[in-house]
């Protein structure tokens, strides 16, 4: 189908470009102490929950192999972009990133199933689905594309926010010129809805809007609230349309260089920071509602079952693409919040 054929095209320019990538020694960097120290990327900011807790997983790296192994964290795309650092993990030039899991189903097509909105509807699905079999076997995949996954971290629901209307319900918004990742499943969905949808980088997007060339966009509320999108966006309907979370990817390389004791810390110590994270990052969130409407943002909570109907032949399609991975991600949306296994 189309998306396979994009995806596969995709990856190919990806690997062409990153044989062409300047490059350099892709071992762990030896310091004349016997330090080693790994880079760590992500292209948001060092405040928001990944931020904090990648800051953290350095810490405590650094502290459990006694100062052996010191990671430099680098936020706010400093080493790139996200196909930058997956590129870099792939040469070895970068030891850890961070990328949403859009970005990567350039790379594999089995992730573009985790973008389908309303497939996941809450934080605990959310938890029984990526610290669980599911997360797993996503994290295991990534060894096919020469990545080696380490652990996954939430970003969180995405809400839609815009300056033109306050949307009550679906029909209010037929029209509006709307931001989106460049990702298929979310262009054609937003475009079901009626809107204009327009796939296009962050850094470009804000400005856009400024200038009246889109009339909103949609992202978790933290990222809203910390980039600033009150200053030209009234508007924010709580539309928790899709779930997003990040992928944290080591070089394989990387990864090969340590010994199995140092491996098992790495490991720990992710899963420790998995959990911590996704705790400040719900709280961070409940908060920035507040504090969006504190900066005069009108709030208001869409009926989501309008925006599943308007996309009643999407669905059928991803059904037909995905339909094993969507009905075990269903499944344990009825699990109910007694399963305490994650």
């Amino acid at each position: 189908m189309r998306m396979k054929g994009i995806a596969a095209a995709a990856t190919c320019i990806a690997l062409v470009c990153a044989a062409g990538s300047i490059w350099y020694d892709s071992r762990p960097m030896t310091n004349q102490d016997g330090t080693i120290t790994l880079r760590m990327a992500q292209t948001s900011s060092e405040t928001g929950a990944i931020g904090q807790e990648m800051n953290r997983f350095a810490e405590l790296i650094q502290e459990r192999t006694d100062g052996k192994y010191e990671i430099e964290v680098y936020h706010n795309g400093q080493l790139g972009a996200e196909i930058d650092t997956i590129e870099g993990c792939q040469m070895g030039t970068i030891d850890i990133t961070v990328v949403n899991q859009s970005t990567l189903g350039n790379f594999l097509p089995e992730f573009q199933a985790l973008d389908i909105p309303y497939l996941i509807t809450s934080n605990e699905q959310a938890d029984r689905v990526f610290l669980g079999e599911i997360g797993d076997e996503f994290l295991d995949k990534l060894s096919s594309v020469q990545l080696y996954g380490l652990g996954i971290w939430e970003s969180g629901f995405r809400n839609l926010t815009n300056s033109k209307v306050d949307v009550e319900s679906v029909e209010d918004v037929q029209g509006l010129k709307i931001r989106t990742m460049e990702n298929l499943i979310h262009i054609d969905f937003w475009r079901a809805m009626g809107a204009d949808a327009t796939p296009m980088a962050w850094s470009e997007a804000y400005t856009a809007m400024q200038q009246g060339a889109l009339d909103g966009q949609e992202n978790p509320s933290t990222v809203i609230l910390t980039n600033n999108v009150a200053q030209i966006n009234d508007r924010l309907a709580i539309t928790e349309h899709a779930y997003s979370t990040v992928f944290l990817i080591m070089s394989p390389a990387t990864w090969a260089s340590l010994d199995a004791e140092t491996q098992q810390i790495f490991l720990d110590t992710m899963k420790e920071c998995s959990i911590e994270e996704r705790a400040i990052n719900r709280q961070m969130d409940a908060e920035a509602v507040a504090q969006l409407q504190e900066q005069g943002m009108t709030v208001t909570y869409p009926d989501k079952q309008g925006f599943i109907d308007a996309a009643a032949d999407l669905y059928a399609e991803w059904e037909q693409e995905y339909g094993d991975i969507i009905a075990r991600i269903n499944a344990l949306a009825d699990e109910g919040d007694e399963d305490e296994s994650v």
